[in-house]
């Protein structure tokens, strides 16, 4: 700093060589040196590192004491069910299969509410719900709550449920197969339109709209609709934990209420959903129940009075 100062010469101006020294001056000199000595200094971690670490140890205890406090509490990772539904025809399965999915993956889920109010569908997407709750049902506890109907299909993917409930005017049963093919040929006819047809199998064009069955058809129609049938028995026999002989007396189609059914083997008890939940509720020990929403996030549905 004093050689930066200029030095008077005779004449009043400051010589060259002081105006270069001020020039040159590095500003890092102009830093106090207390201040170098804290920036050069050692860490903490370093010069207490058994200190450093222990207090990172305590850290980490009590975040994960206060994560299991929140989730004991349902708040954060505690216990809750979820509610799978089925309703309305069962087609196109795909969106109710992810949700499922997501349910048996998530660790904080302890049991499902199926709740079904459906008329059926096709057999084999009835089979994949089926399937994937039974697969579930392995691992939590499902209780089922049929609604207003739960026919056929609706009734097939009951059979899964831990136990089945159903109010007692519950239409259920309809257990059995069916094929409906129309037969547009004589309105063809009358508006003067037709249709051929080249296969090059028997079978290939078997169940057109333009032309009766004939007797080989309809056998061999009759042989895939028996198989589908006795798949949908041997699903009642296993779900029912039924003899098969008595579960195949069952699929004659016919419906039955939800009283019938109970009286018949297929329901457990007679209750709506509310009761259903009453059940799993105490089974799994949660009060919270989850949906599944539009945009895939799981939302709290309600929650259950503790008493």
């Amino acid at each position: 700093a004093a050689a930066a100062q200029p030095v008077a010469m005779d004449s009043g101006a400051p010589s060259v060589a002081s105006v270069a020294t001020a020039g040159c001056a590095c500003p890092l000199a102009q830093v106090p040196a207390n201040v170098w000595k804290d920036l050069l200094r050692r860490p903490f971690r370093k010069r207490h590192p058994i200190i450093f670490w222990g207090l990172i140890l305590l850290l980490a205890v009590g975040i994960g004491l206060f994560g299991a406090a929140l989730g004991s509490n349902g708040l954060m990772g505690g216990k809750r069910m979820a509610l799978v539904s089925v309703s309305g025809p069962i087609m196109n399965v795909e969106s109710t299969l992810e949700w499922i999915r997501k349910v048996e993956r998530d660790p904080t889920v302890a049991g499902v509410l199926l709740r079904v109010d459906s008329p059926g569908g096709g057999a084999a997407a009835s089979q994949e719900l089926y399937n994937a709750l039974t697969a579930l049902a392995q691992k939590k506890p499902v209780a089922v709550s049929m609604g207003s109907l739960a026919a056929s299909g609706g009734l097939m993917v009951s059979m899964a449920g831990t136990r089945v409930f159903a109010n007692a005017s519950t239409v259920t049963g309809s257990i059995g197969v069916r094929m409906d093919i129309p037969q547009l040929q004589g309105l063809m006819g009358k508006i003067g339109v037709g249709q051929e047809t080249i296969t090059t199998a028997p079978f290939k064009d078997a169940g057109s709209y333009m032309r009766p069955l004939n007797p080989d058809q309809r056998e061999y129609f009759k042989k895939v609709l028996d198989d589908m049938h006795q798949q949908f028995v041997d699903i009642v026999a296993q779900g029912r934990h039924m003899e098969h002989a008595r579960a195949a007396a069952l699929a004659s189609g016919k419906i039955f209420t939800g009283r019938e059914a109970v009286q018949q083997g297929l329901v457990d008890e007679l209750g709506g959903q509310e009761t259903a939940l009453a059940w799993l509720s105490a089974v799994c020990e949660a009060q919270e129940i989850i949906r599944e929403q539009a945009d895939s996030w799981p939302q709290t549905l309600l929650m259950l009075d503790e008493a």
